[in-house]
């Protein structure tokens, strides 16, 4: 049997070219930064409604930190929005997604530092009156300590594309 004659085999000269499908992965942490992002616009928003119930829980309202409770749910819904809009970046394959992720965890971790002292100063104040002492840096300890485990497991998420398909990701 010869293979000169097949015609099923291309010519000696003919390049074969094959291209490469993308992965899907890039469209899977897409699809969950939209999801995530969505469910903590909403959950933002409804924490920018109950704002003044807030207020008045921590009786902030003698502290004069109060504005504090209605522009910590505006930078979280900052943050919301640009992981949602990196997650559609990274549905469609673009690696500009990846570094507005990195932006809005920077958003968050910088909310959530400050929510962190502030509260703890806002409890402090107003936990004094009440004999709670302490119990103000207590709780600021543990919103850092919460706040640092989420930036990075959320740096690591947001960076996963990058480092597992980056050449399928496009520049533009």
């Amino acid at each position: 049997m010869t293979l000169e004659g097949d015609a099923s085999l291309p010519p000696a000269t003919t390049t074969i070219v094959y291209a490469n499908q993308k992965s899907g992965g890039p469209r899977v942490f897409g699809a969950l930064a939209m999801l995530l992002g969505g469910i903590w616009i909403i959950m933002s928003f409804l924490s920018l409604l109950g704002a003044g119930d807030t207020i008045e829980l921590y009786r902030a309202d003698e502290t004069a930190f109060s504005f504090w409770f209605y522009v910590s749910p505006l930078l979280s819904i900052a943050a919301g929005s640009m992981i949602t809009y990196a997650g559609f970046l990274l549905w469609n394959y673009k690696k500009k997604g990846v570094w507005i992720g990195f932006g809005a965890v920077g958003v968050y971790a910088l909310q959530g530092i400050l929510q962190s002292v502030i509260t703890g100063i806002v409890i402090e104040e107003v936990g004094d009156s009440a004999g709670l002492d302490g119990l103000g840096g207590i709780i600021a300890g543990a919103g850092l300590f919460f706040t640092a485990v989420g930036a990075v497991c959320c740096l690591l998420i947001v960076a996963l594309p990058l480092l597992m398909n980056g050449n399928d990701l496009d520049d533009e």
